[in-house]
């Protein structure tokens, strides 16, 4: 019997969707850059330089302190089986953010960042007709970065430091054991005893406290003209460990809390961009590209402990998720309006990681290919010591039909057909720079 496998599908889900798909992987790191579309690894404005390319710092001069607050809601609607729509709604996330660039003697740049780079929710209804695969989540990855950088040239420099990344999940689903036919279940399975009765949850939670992930970050940036600059950045796998529990809870179980230990590993990046200024030859217009690729492909399969209200056993299984790699690309404009005011725009297109062979994913979040469209405003005052930002983005997902599992499917491999549809996420950002 296998359904350890539809316990563990209530945990895979929160990997197939991040604010709205894009795995789980958030991008939105500076409201200045996020209105620019996060197109800025040539040049980035600000000490954010430190998350978008470390290579970049030598742009900075004295000391830079940049910190912000970015907003997130996801929503959508989703349709089981062409019946009625459910509203996807957890709320607003919120994800604060903090960077510092400190210029040293003979070439070299300091960098410090404290950003949210992971993370997902979502929230449905109690009629939810997959609540037995998914019914709430919560999930927030952090990452701590030194960066220490050098100019190998006048033009060229070179950036390299660790990242430290906290991860923490909850999720919860809702089992109806309340139905299964006994002898049914006695004949096929082989389990002579009552099966689990009524209405259960399943609550799972975990954190990598006890294993911080530790990866690397890289980049470079070289100067073409004084108006022209080339970037390159990498991020490296972070391998962390989970640890937690499951625990069950509900009419006529025995209640049943079971240790979780999970190793999960987070993608690669490599991005590739240019900033122009004065670009096109017309004064005061900025305008900047870039493509990303990003090892989702590393999440193939997971493999969990949780306790079988059935078997009353622990039992081990494994969920393959056959994701692939993905790209993100799109362009970014700004123009200085005055010498105090400047307007920025972006978009970006993301692809969706979730797509295996058999079809299938989870109702966590829909999945699909998204649209960003992000526009801002920034005021910088005399002098150019203060720079304030506010961005706001629409994150729109393309309309999609998947297929999840039932929730007996491990008895008769039942699927249910999901469409979701109006799938948007709205998305703030506010932004302080000073300049010591």
């Amino acid at each position: 019997m296998k359904t350890a496998k539809a316990m563990a599908s209530a945990t895979a889900a929160l990997f197939c969707s991040g604010a709205l798909a894009a795995g789980f992987g958030l991008y939105e790191m500076d409201a200045a850059s996020t209105a620019f579309g996060g197109h800025v690894y040539g040049r980035p404005r600000n000490a954010s330089a430190v998350y978008y390319n470390p290579g970049a710092l030598n742009t900075m001069t004295g000391t830079v302190v940049t910190v912000g607050m970015t907003a997130l809601n996801p929503r959508a609607d989703a349709r089981v089986d062409m019946k009625h729509d459910t509203r996807m709604n957890p709320g607003w996330l919120m994800y604060p953010n903090l960077f510092v660039a400190q210029e040293l003697p003979w070439g070299f740049h300091l960098g410090l960042g404290a950003f949210g780079d992971f993370g997902l929710a979502s929230a449905y209804n109690n009629h939810w007709e997959l609540k037995h695969d998914s019914a709430e989540t919560l999930f927030e990855g952090y990452t701590l970065q030194g960066i220490l950088s050098y100019d190998i040239t006048k033009d060229w420099s070179f950036g390299i430091g660790p990242r430290f990344t906290f991860v923490n999940f909850e999720t919860r689903l809702v089992r109806d054991f309340g139905f299964v036919d006994r002898m049914y279940l006695a004949q096929s399975m082989g389990y002579m005893h009552a099966p689990a009765r009524g209405r259960n949850k399943l609550k799972i939670q975990a954190d990598n406290q006890d294993d911080v992930g530790i990866g690397l970050a890289a980049g470079t940036s070289y100067r073409v003209t004084d108006d022209f600059s080339l970037g390159v950045m990498y991020r490296s796998r972070v391998k962390t460990k989970l640890e937690g529990h499951a625990r069950w809870t509900g009419q006529d179980i025995e209640h049943h809390n079971n240790s979780l230990n999970e190793t999960i590993q987070l993608p690669a990046q490599i991005s590739a961009g240019f900033n122009w200024d004065n670009a096109l030859w017309l004064k005061d217009f900025h305008l900047g590209a870039s493509i990303s690729w990003i090892e989702w492909s590393k999440i193939s399969a997971l493999r969990f402990d949780v306790y079988n209200p059935i078997s009353r056993n622990v039992e081990k299984d494994e969920l393959k998720m056959d994701w692939r790699n993905t790209y993100r690309t799109g362009f970014g404009m700004g123009y200085d309006v005055t010498d105090n005011w400047a307007v920025l725009a972006g978009y970006t297109y993301d692809w969706d990681p979730c797509r295996n062979k058999l079809g299938y994913a989870h109702s966590m979040l829909p999945v699909g290919d998204r649209h960003i469209v992000s526009s801002g405003v920034v005021w910088t005052s005399d002098g150019g010591d203060w720079e304030i930002a506010l961005t706001y983005a629409v994150i729109i997902q393309e309309s999609k039909s998947q297929r999840v599992p039932g929730e007996y499917y491990q008895y008769d491999h039942s699927v249910h057909k999901m469409h979701t549809h109006h799938a948007y996420c709205h998305c703030v950002s506010i932004g302080l720079t000073y300049h010591f």
